[in-house]
């Protein structure tokens, strides 16, 4: 069973107040160890907002940092179609000069007009030549992993590469089981979002932005998800996504490799053979 880490810099971003510091956290990821990033939306458009409106520059430091970009995070489907395309069309641009391989997706709403703007998405992803991902969640109006299964396989008829991101907090706050992961066709995985989770509190939205834990330091039986993927033959990457208010406040040099280790040591626990 093989896994390598992502790291995710959705905690680091503008969407949550901070500068947009990039560079240092492809550079802090590839000291660490980490085999890959994950870089989102928000800190993408500040970048380019001061690069002359691209990203390229920074594709080049991590080529000579040893470090891949995996997904990019992510695309909103709704049903204005022109709306969807034009944020699909700038992650492209983005998926383009960084070399990623996923575009990751999510919907805001489940209806048959929305489906069709997401079928075209697809195909125009895929036509590009990526990997269209899609992640579920409680907050969405698909909120199982049986039912994202269920449109993921509808898509893949539709347009190639199209795989499930299972992201461990969505799937035990959402009321995933182990038995729903054990039914899960493996040819429709494309990877895992890799995070703890403090004990629930009233409002699972505030959670989830904020209280999402290093792996191993929270209450989620990750271990035990792990030895399930290697059971049903799923692996390739867990792209840490930590989110949380705490943790955020902590100077990059000392966050980078701090999630780096938790995230190892949770899969050395399962003897999986390398992170």
């Amino acid at each position: 069973m093989t896994w390598s880490l992502a790291y995710c810099t959705l905690d680091r971003s503008p969407m949550f107040g901070q500068p947009e510091t990039l560079e240092a956290q492809v550079r802090l990821a590839a000291d660490a160890g980490f085999a890959f990033v994950t870089p989102d939306i928000f800190s993408l458009r500040a970048y380019a907002a001061t690069h002359g409106g691209s990203v390229g520059s920074l594709g080049s430091l991590a080529e000579a940092s040893g470090i891949r970009m995996h997904d990019i995070n992510s695309v909103t489907i709704t049903a204005d179609r022109q709306a969807s395309l034009a944020e699909l069309d700038e992650l492209l641009g983005y998926t383009d000069e960084l070399g990623a391989t996923w575009v990751q997706s999510r919907l805001l709403e489940d209806t048959p007009e929305v489906r069709q703007v997401y079928a075209d998405a697809a195909k125009r992803v895929a036509a590009a030549g990526y990997g269209f991902s899609f992640e579920h969640s409680p907050f969405s109006p698909i909120k199982t992993l049986r039912r994202a299964e269920d449109f993921v396989r509808q898509m893949s008829t539709l347009a190639p590469r199209q795989g499930l991101v299972i992201d461990t907090w969505h799937f035990f706050r959402g009321g995933d089981t182990f038995e729903d992961l054990r039914a899960l066709d493996p040819a429709l995985f494309a990877y895992v979002q890799f995070d703890d989770a403090l004990p629930a509190g009233p409002d699972l939205r505030f959670d989830t932005l904020n209280r999402r834990a290093l792996p191993g330091t929270g209450e989620l039986p990750l271990g035990e998800f792990l030895t399930v993927c290697t059971e049903c033959g799923l692996e390739g990457v867990l792209s840490v996504e930590l989110v949380n208010e705490g943790l955020r406040t902590l100077d990059l040099a000392t966050y980078v490799p701090a999630i780096h280790r938790a995230a190892a040591s949770t899969i050395a626990a399962t003897e999986t053979p390398r992170y």
